[in-house]
């Protein structure tokens, strides 16, 4: 029987549902800086990629995508 994902307690199902400022609270410091200051423009770039290549997967595309991007 595989492992339920947990993450400080709270099960995958409990962190979806949470607000972001709720999950934000659960973070170390570093991630919540990082969350609370918002996406610069080459985060914002990669995210775009990274729906774009999971709705491509969804109509049985693959797509590379670069994840290069610091914090």
């Amino acid at each position: 029987m595989p492992r339920e994902f947990t993450y400080r307690g709270y099960t995958i199902e409990q962190l979806q549902s949470m607000s972001m400022d709720e999950f934000i609270m659960l973070l170390p410091a570093r991630q919540r800086r990082s969350l609370q200051r918002g996406l610069s423009p080459e985060q914002r770039t990669l995210l775009a990629k990274v729906r774009k290549a999971k709705e491509a997967m969804r109509r049985g595309q693959n797509i590379t995508i670069k994840t290069h991007a610091r914090d």
